[in-house]
């Protein structure tokens, strides 16, 4: 690592900031790169052996206690006593737990265990970093729980939002350098937004087809840009993944999101859509270990090019491909603020976050078995922290269906099973579905209150 810290200082100093180099082998296209790279030329951050981060990986309550008190230049002392009886004096990092303790950034358990390698939560590690930073939130008044004033700090300044995580989500290694290097950034003054670097660089990418080298494996992408696209004013991003049977420049044509068909909303201006193509010839797949970095890379594609907003990256997936959709939300709940799947099955691991969801599903479906929605419709309101109320809810030509509602912050699930759709072909793509979506996405607040 002291080799790769001699790397970071000699680009710094040369200012090759054009040159695609990256710190670690495996944040190339990770949401977070531009955190990670930035704790990481100031030395508070480090990979392993292999040059690799982990930026998915969790991390412990000693881990994050240590990066946040040096980002934040917190006094750090060694005591040479011992704070808790699970932390061992001789330990790398008892000096920082017990400062912590002693300067109330950090506290112990009820059962006066400290727990250093135990997981961090994200509400956990924004208290520590606010009051790591000495940051003030007396302004906002009294709350009803102790985490609450730390969420409202944190959504205001655009560090986290809200609806991203809920009280029992764990932090990963590449999140908790988000947060703290924005942390950085609000402590020291400077206001954030949730706007793309491809607002401050863009670079105008074209409605056409794109690929991505993948471990030397070729993936494309259909790309739909709307026509009043500038620098100025963010767009929504919508990743639209087809089926087994269906080329992604099929599932274009019928899906109807960016190209083509009769909008009543017109919305279509508001969204850049990308449809990625899976692999195979028809029959499709999705369950190459390397279509998960696929969408890591399709989305830093267009970020860095274009100017979206990061809080809205939505994703829309049919058949097969809404099996991936809903794998790609358990995975990265992170980035995807609500998804859409069409006749599919649920996936229920790795699943620690909110995604606001709506699920569609007809009874006579011939391909994918009509139970499949109470398994998807039962993990993700799992996943979003919902409780067994519903109510009824319409949404324009989506018709009976059912809303949870009482989820997790800004979450939602909704669940629908009458639709019109192409020829009485039963398992196939809603008639309006584009304009069903969009609907969705665009009042994803108001459905999520």
């Amino acid at each position: 690592m002291k080799y790769l810290k001699k790397l970071s200082a000699i680009v710094v100093l040369l200012g090759l900031w054009s040159v695609q180099w990256y710190a670690f082998n495996d944040i190339q296209y990770n949401w977070y790169k531009d955190s990670i790279e930035g704790l990481e030329r100031q030395e508070y951050i480090n990979g392993f052996e292999s040059w690799d981060f982990l930026p998915h990986d969790k991390t412990t309550r000693a881990e994050i206690l240590k990066i946040i008190m040096n980002a934040s230049e917190s006094e750090i002392y060694e005591t040479g006593t011992q704070c808790f009886s699970d932390v061992a004096t001789y330990i790398w990092y008892n000096k920082y737990i017990c400062a912590g303790v002693e300067q109330e950034i950090t506290k112990w358990y009820d059962d006066g265990n400290f727990k250093p390698n135990g997981n961090v939560t994200v509400l956990e590690t924004l208290a520590f970093a606010v009051r790591a930073f000495d940051i003030d939130l007396s302004y906002l008044g009294e709350w009803e729980t102790w985490f609450q004033k730390y969420q409202a700090y944190a959504d205001q300044k655009n560090i986290i939002k809200k609806h991203a995580y809920t009280i029992d989500t764990l932090v990963s290694r590449g999140q908790a350098a988000d947060i703290i290097y924005k942390m950085q950034k609000v402590s020291s003054g400077q206001e954030l937004s949730q706007k793309s670097d491809g607002c401050f660089n863009f670079q105008s990418m074209q409605s056409g087809e794109y690929s991505i080298d993948m471990n030397g494996l070729k993936r494309e992408y259909l790309l739909y840009v709307p026509d009043n696209l500038n620098a100025e004013t963010e767009k929504w991003l919508i990743v639209a993944f087809h089926g087994r049977t269906n080329s992604n420049e099929e599932v274009r044509n019928y899906m109807k999101m960016g190209w083509g068909g009769y909008s009543r909303s017109g919305y279509q201006q508001d969204y850049i859509v990308a449809y990625p193509a899976g692999v195979g010839n028809g029959p499709f797949s999705w369950s190459e270990i390397e279509s998960i970095e696929f969408f890591d890379a399709i989305i830093s594609d267009i970020s860095k090019n274009l100017c979206i907003n990061r809080d809205k990256v939505f994703s829309v997936w049919h058949s097969l491909g809404s099996y991936m959709s809903n794998k790609t939300s358990c995975l990265r709940w992170d980035v995807i603020r609500a998804m859409v799947w069409v006749a599919s099955n649920g996936y229920n691991w790795d699943c620690t976050g909110p995604v606001s969801s709506l699920i569609t599903h007809l009874p006579n479906d011939p391909l994918s078995p009509y139970s499949a929605w109470e398994r998807a419709y039962s993990l993700k309101s799992e996943n979003n922290l919902c409780q067994t109320e519903t109510s009824s809810i319409e949404l324009w030509d989506l018709r009976w269906c059912q809303q949870k509602t009482s989820c997790s912050l800004w979450n939602t699930v909704i669940f629908c099973n009458s639709y019109d759709v192409y020829g009485w072909d039963q398992h196939s793509w809603p008639k309006s579905g584009a304009d069903e979506m969009r609907d969705f996405f665009t009042k994803i607040d108001e459905y999520a209150k």
